[in-house]
């Protein structure tokens, strides 16, 4: 059974379409709205449902393939991958850390104090279903 997505994408965003489709595709699957093996729609019934171009969509996809997010079987389409098994935990670290990365930069930029950062952090996370070595945080 194919997903139905609920993806939303700002013409108004500095960040290209096809990086909103592949940050709500990630997201979904940290939420646990996606979750291994189901099937995403093809490219043409994403781009269809998105008014943009099967490119776009095609793009987003082969980026999310190589973050190994998701796997595609010839004929058969696209499908969630076993994150746990697929991304090894440098290579884990190295995403996030990246993205923190950017998120500092642009924090300071905005005049944003650390103690800001963290407590704004502090509330996504908590949005989250982690494990931790006490528990799960929710």
């Amino acid at each position: 059974m194919v997903v139905i997505m609920q993806i939303k994408i700002n013409n108004a965003s500095a960040w290209p379409a096809y990086q909103q489709v592949v940050d709500q595709i990630k997201r979904d699957v940290a939420l646990g709205r996606l979750k291994k093996g189901q099937q995403l729609p093809t490219v043409r019934q994403l781009a269809g449902e998105l008014t943009l171009n099967p490119n776009t969509i095609g793009k987003a996809y082969r980026q999310l393939e190589q973050e190994n997010i998701i796997y595609t079987r010839a004929g058969a389409g696209a499908f969630i991958a076993d994150i746990d098994n697929q991304l090894n935990k440098s290579v884990r670290r190295n995403l996030i850390i990246d993205q923190l990365e950017h998120a500092a930069v642009d924090a300071f930029h905005m005049q944003i104090t650390k103690a800001e950062l963290r407590k704004w952090f502090e509330g996504i996370l908590g949005e989250f279903n982690f494990n931790s070595k006490e528990g799960t945080s929710r």
